[in-house]
C-alpha cells in the first residue's frame, strides 16, 4: 500500500493533524490511472494503490462526480478531459513560474519590496509565485495559492483590461469593496480597464488592503493573448511619485522581456 503521503511528500514532513486521508487515497487513486493504459479495472485499481475495493469504489464515485475521472469504452477507468486541461495548466504556469523567478528576484532585489507573478484561473487571479526583497510588507491576505477578484488589486484588474472574456465577467457579477477606493461600479471599472490598456501598466493604491499600493503589467505569451502579470507591492507610501515612475518602468520591461522568452509577438 502506498504511504499517506503527498507526490512531493514523505512521511516525516506531514503532520497528521494537517491531512485528509480520503485525499490522499484519491490522489493514489489517480496516480493509477495517469500511468499509461487507457483504462483500469477496479481490481486493477485496488491491487495497485493496495486500498480495499469497496473504498476504490467510493473514491472513484466521487471523482466521477468531480469531473476528473470517467468510464471508458471498455468499462473501465480513465482520466477525463478536464483532467487533461488541468495538467496542460499546471504545465504552462509552472514554466512561466520557472521564466519569471529572475526577474521577480531582481524587482525584489533592487526595490526590497515584494514581486508577484499571477495567472489567471476561473475563480479568479491565482499567486503562483512570490519573492520578498529586504523590506516587504506582510500582506496576510496575499499569500502563494490566494486567488483575488478581477475587479481590485495590480494584477487581476490587468488581466481583465487585456481579456474580453474574463473583463464581462467582472462587469456582470456582483463586487465587493474592500476599501474606500475599491471601485465597484461598472461605469468605475469601465474607465479603469481602458485606462489599463492605454498605459501598458496599472497602479492600484490602497483599493484591496489598506496601506499597500502594487504596480503591476502584462505579460503576453506566443499567440498574443495575456499570460501572466508581474507584479510589484508594498507600503503604499513608499510609491511616491519619483520612485513610483522608478517601479512603473522596471516591471514594465520586466514583463517585455518575459514575454519576449514567451515568444510572443513585436512589443505592445
Amino acid at each position: 500500500m502506498k504511504d499517506l503521503v503527498g507526490p512531493s511528500g514523505s512521511a516525516d514532513e506531514v503532520d497528521p493533524r494537517n491531512y485528509v486521508a480520503s485525499v490522499i487515497k484519491s490522489c493514489n487513486v489517480v496516480e493509477v490511472l495517469g500511468g499509461g493504459d487507457s483504462e483500469y479495472s477496479l481490481g486493477e485499481i485496488a491491487a495497485a494503490t493496495g486500498i480495499g475495493k469497496t473504498t476504490v469504489h467510493r473514491l472513484l464515485s466521487s471523482l466521477q462526480m468531480a469531473g476528473w475521472v470517467e468510464r471508458g469504452p471498455r468499462d473501465g477507468y480513465r482520466l477525463s478531459i478536464r483532467m487533461l486541461k488541468l495538467a496542460h495548466a499546471a504545465q504552462r504556469q509552472f514554466s512561466i513560474r520557472n521564466e519569471a523567478l529572475p526577474h521577480l528576484r531582481s524587482l525584489a532585489g533592487h526595490f526590497g519590496d515584494t514581486a508577484f507573478l499571477l495567472v489567471p484561473s476561473d475563480e479568479g487571479a491565482v499567486v503562483v509565485e512570490m519573492v520578498e526583497g529586504e523590506s516587504p510588507l506582510k500582506v496576510n491576505t496575499v499569500t502563494l495559492g490566494t486567488v483575488l477578484p478581477y475587479h481590485v488589486a495590480g494584477g487581476p484588474t490587468v488581466m481583465a483590461a487585456w481579456d474580453d472574456t474574463i473583463r464581462e465577467r467582472v462587469l456582470s457579477a456582483p463586487r465587493k469593496r474592500y476599501t474606500d477606493k475599491t471601485d465597484v461600479t461598472r461605469e468605475a471599472l469601465e474607465t479603469k480597464f481602458a485606462r489599463i490598456r492605454e498605459q501598458g501598466y496599472v497602479f492600484a493604491d490602497e483599493d484591496l488592503n489598506n496601506g499597500v499600493a502594487v504596480v503591476s503589467a502584462p505579460v503576453f505569451g506566443p499567440t498574443g493573448a495575456l499570460s501572466c502579470t508581474l507584479s510589484l507591492g508594498g507600503a503604499a507610501q513608499g510609491f511616491g511619485p519619483d520612485r513610483l515612475d522608478h517601479i512603473v518602468t522596471a516591471v514594465r520591461e520586466a514583463c517585455a522581456a518575459l514575454s519576449e522568452r514567451l515568444g510572443a509577438p513585436a512589443p505592445r
